[in-house]
């Protein structure tokens, strides 16, 4: 795999990102434009502040699309172009007709459907659910849990916490003067609508940095940047394709004790090229744990003491961090890092309980972590989102500021805060929940509490029906892509 073809990859991811922003910032900016609280070029400018701090908030989104969607040793780079391709041909088909369709679902689609063409319909290629340690603790993962369930749930909510808030709103301001609601949540409107760049920015800004990352972390584990240059090192992710093939060989119950103790050394070496981090720490413990069941006592507790110190260093450095500091945000941001010890300890336990085998258990925990978000991904997606914001959001700004339903300053409040609140407990929690469903539903909720006839029911029913085909479509026309790509020799 050549440097150029992971280069035309983060360029197409780029593009992807270009897209959603004048497809889906849009969104998080229609209300505050349709109630003329903000000009387009002011709600541009504190979308694009928004976006950054809130993509560089945190990184569940970004980990689930990087590794809990679909098993990677079907996804090469030219799967990802492939898989890019089909959102950003539904994006653009569904921006054309000004229907504010989700990116998110777009790109899963997309990935899903690539995936699922380069494994030759094997439909076990694609994560339905499954339980994996990330941040610490055990979540379960796939795309039944991540995608599916939000999509239905979270449009649900946004509808009926739009009503609501909206509701509580009129009964508390039914004696108050129109002049004084209206100035004061055109002043607050400015807030919510800060709260909504920033949780479009934690939860929707990072799905392409999740791609990002999926593709440098399939181009590490396959040996592509082996023999790069130095100043292109910021490329290679935590597991290299030695690491790789060493937790496969301890993964494997039939492997030789001269086998597991090669492997076990390898991670040691491999550990000893990586900053300190989860990867690191997890190399080292599982390496301790391999040569403890080979009987080599002393190699086993030198690498314990590594892998603790490692382990103390990580949490030096995070209470080191400002950002961990700050309320609510902090608990966005921190994450709470895996004891490896502790986590290998208890799987062994587990696993020798139930009558499998021990170290292979380890070992599948450790190929199940989860990559970070390099800090340099982030800025990257984050400053290509707020281009593209700036480039053409205006017809679907248009759809949902102006169209869907007449908003005013108090109504715009209500939707943005209940769509924001939305996107950040399930950006949070790794949920690739669509900015588009959230504040198109609080929207219509809003609208509902307003009056039911205040909403346009036949362009509802055009935007349903785009959320409906979303996923199916995107993976659709990135499953002929691959299989296109196939026919030409420049996939396997």
């Amino acid at each position: 795999m050549s440097l150029g073809i992971i280069f035309l990859v983060i360029f197409i991811a780029l593009a992807f990102e270009y897209i959603n922003g004048f497809h889906d910032t849009a969104n998080s900016i229609a209300t505050v434009v349709g109630t003329k609280v903000m000009t387009p070029r002011q709600a541009i400018a504190m979308a694009a502040i928004t976006n950054l701090i809130g993509a560089l908030a945190g990184h569940a989104v970004a980990k689930t699309v990087s590794s809990g969607l679909v098993d990677a040793q079907f996804v090469s780079p030219m799967v990802i172009v492939c898989a890019l391709l089909g959102g950003i041909a539904w994006n653009l088909l569904t921006w054309w007709f000004g229907l504010p369709s989700s990116s998110t679902h777009a790109l899963v689609g997309g990935i899903c459907g690539a995936t699922l063409a380069s494994s030759h319909d094997n439909w076990h290629a694609i994560i339905w659910s499954v339980k994996k340690v990330k941040d610490g603790k055990e979540v379960m993962e796939g795309v039944l849990h991540k995608v599916l369930m939000p999509m239905i749930t979270s449009p649900i909510i946004g509808f009926i916490g739009g009503f609501l808030l909206m509701g509580f709103l009129y009964f508390l301001l039914q004696k108050a003067r129109p002049r004084f609601v209206n100035r004061f949540f055109g002043k607050a409107q400015i807030f919510s609508a800060s709260y909504m760049g920033f949780a479009h920015g934690l939860a929707d800004a990072q799905k392409t940095m999740g791609v990002i990352t999926l593709a440098l972390v399939t181009a590490t584990a396959t040996g592509s940047f082996q023999n790069i240059p130095d100043w292109l090192g910021f490329l290679r992710m935590g597991k290299s394709m030695q690491a790789e093939h060493s937790v496969t060989v301890i993964k494997n119950p039939k492997s030789t004790p001269e086998q597991l103790i090669e492997a076990a050394n390898v991670l040691e070496q491999e550990s000893t090229k990586l900053a300190p981090g989860e990867y690191r720490e997890a190399f080292q413990i599982l390496a301790a744990k391999t040569l403890a069941a080979t009987q080599q006592q002393e190699a086993t507790q030198r690498l314990l003491a590594v892998g603790s110190a490692t382990h103390r260093e990580i949490l030096a450095a995070e209470d080191d961090r400002i950002l961990t500091k700050i309320p609510v945000l902090g608990s966005m941001v921190a994450g709470k890092h895996t004891d490896w010890l502790k986590t290998l300890d208890s799987e062994m336990k587990s696993a020798g309980e139930k009558g499998k085998a021990p170290l292979p258990a380890a070992a599948a925990k450790v190929a199940d972590l989860s990559p970070d978000v390099p800090v340099w991904i982030k800025v990257i997606c984050s400053l290509t989102m707020a281009a593209g914001t700036m480039a053409g959001g205006w017809r679907i700004i248009k759809t949902l500021g102006h169209k869907m339903v007449k908003l005013q300053p108090v109504h715009g409040f209500a939707a943005e805060t209940v769509a924001a609140t939305l996107l950040a407990v399930t950006g949070s929690y790794g949920m690739t929940v669509s900015t588009t469903h959230s504040i198109t539903t609080s929207i219509m909720g809003v609208g509902c509490a307003k009056r039911f006839s205040a909403l346009n029911l036949s362009l509802i029913e055009r935007i349903l029906w785009a959320w409906v085909l979303t996923l199916p479509a995107a993976g659709g026309v990135a499953y002929i892509l691959v299989k296109i790509f196939r026919l030409f020799g420049w996939l396997p």
